[in-house]
């Protein structure tokens, strides 16, 4: 992470309208993905801006702490969040004594774009419980049922005003820099473009045939199970029903990825693996899970064999029902087949993924540290019976604080450089 002073200055800029709504949204939804830290520093920055005289006005991150009286690292933290779920755009330049930020603030999704993007409904049933989750929607539902015997009866624009097109008033620019609704886009690994260009040289689809939804669940199964924008492409199309309400089934499209992975003759190569660096072998062991997917991990952990399809469920429901990320899930999958005899059990899984999510860990170095001190844990304390999910299965001797030797983590990585 990037070390904050709190000599540094900055100015807040607005991407966006945002309105009494948006807040609500942003402390209903947001706050309960990105906690009450980055909840209140948006909501300050936003008073910032709208206190301000003059067009340009520079703070200090000194008068930030001082008025919010957030800690610097929490408040890199809060920053880190904000970025991460497409709130606030930071953007840098370096001097000798201080450096200078511009802040960009955007708008949060709306409720249906909210509830309609299968990440950030994931991460909120995930935070709240689907109970609690689905009561905050029910709260931003809209009836627009109208009953059968009443008729429209709403005047158009044209009958009120009467506009004449030919006046030049309606050919004055004021320029396209008015703020609108904008909302930040969310950084992901995925390809669009990449992904609509297979498309359209392989079918006759068209882009607005697929949904916000269905892109965000395209792009979640090609990362969950390492398949690239064409291989992705392929399959939608394989899938693809034009005659269907839905166009796309899922669960489908989910079974066709599980395919890819099962047999060798129809795998692709993994897109973004890059050289791993660190001279540690638990270094090495944690970038190599944030690089490979779930489905590919299973693999490497089973001597480059095949998956079975139950485990490849499993990996897809931790997906699915969590949100974690590839790294995070073969963490699971790694510490549950050490501890249960190389069994992967759902009901562990979704133990240790409870266990998880309760800490709000959601990167890769952080579970394998929250795993290995419930290992120690477990070891020295009877109270901590309740801090690690039992199975009948597992075999509490012979314990190893890793799942891997040494030796066995080096075959890992040399299988992998192999299969580049």
């Amino acid at each position: 992470m990037e070390y904050f002073s709190v000599n540094d200055i900055y100015e807040i800029r607005l991407a966006s309208l945002i309105s009494n709504i948006d807040k609500d949204v942003i402390i209903e939804l947001y706050q309960p993905l990105i906690g009450s830290i980055s909840t209140i520093l948006y909501l300050s920055l936003l008073k910032q801006k709208r206190n301000e005289e003059d067009e340009d006005v520079i703070f200090t991150h000194a008068q930030l702490v001082s008025s919010t009286q957030i800690e610097p690292n929490a408040l890199e933290t809060s920053m880190n969040s904000l970025e991460a779920v497409g709130l606030l755009r930071s953007y840098v330049k370096r001097g000798e004594n201080n450096n200078n930020y511009i802040y960009v603030l955007y708008a949060p999704k709306t409720p249906k774009e909210f509830f309609d993007d299968v990440l950030f409904k994931g991460l909120l049933v995930q935070s709240i419980g689907e109970k609690e989750a689905k009561r905050l929607a029910e709260h931003y539902r809209v009836d627009l049922k109208i009953p059968s015997d009443y008729q429209e009866k709403s005047a158009s624009f044209v009958d009120v005003f009467n506009p004449d097109y030919d006046s030049s008033s309606f050919r004055k620019d004021f320029g396209k820099d008015i703020l609108g609704h904008e909302s930040g886009r969310v950084k992901i690994a995925f390809s669009y473009d990449l992904f609509f260009k297979s498309l359209y040289e392989n079918s006759m689809i068209k882009n607005d045939s697929l949904s916000k939804k269905d892109i965000k669940e395209i792009e979640r199964i090609s990362t969950l199970f390492g398949l690239d924008e064409k291989t992705m492409a392929m399959l939608v199309i394989d899938t693809y029903n034009p005659n269907s309400e839905n166009h796309l089934d899922y669960q489908l499209l989910v079974e066709k990825a599980k395919e890819q992975v099962r047999y060798p003759f129809l795998q692709k190569k993994i897109r973004g693996r890059s050289k791993l660096s660190g001279d540690g072998i638990i270094n090495k062991k944690i970038r190599l899970m944030e690089k490979t997917s779930p489905a590919n991990w299973l693999k490497l952990l089973q001597n480059n064999t095949t998956p079975a399809n139950a485990d490849l469920n499993i990996v897809n429901d931790l997906s699915l029902n969590y949100g974690f990320s590839n790294g995070v899930i073969n963490a699971i999958v790694d510490y549950v087949l050490h501890k249960n005899k190389n069994i992967l059990s759902k009901n562990y899984c979704e133990k240790i993924a409870s266990s998880l999510a309760r800490e709000n860990i959601s990167v890769t170095v952080d579970a394998m540290n929250y795993l290995n001190k419930i290992t120690i844990l477990s070891k020295n304390n009877n109270a901590t019976k309740n801090i690690e999910p039992k199975d009948e299965k597992t075999d509490s001797k012979n314990e190893k604080e890793s799942s891997l030797s040494d030796s066995e983590m080096e075959d890992i990585l040399k299988l992998f450089d192999g299969n580049k």
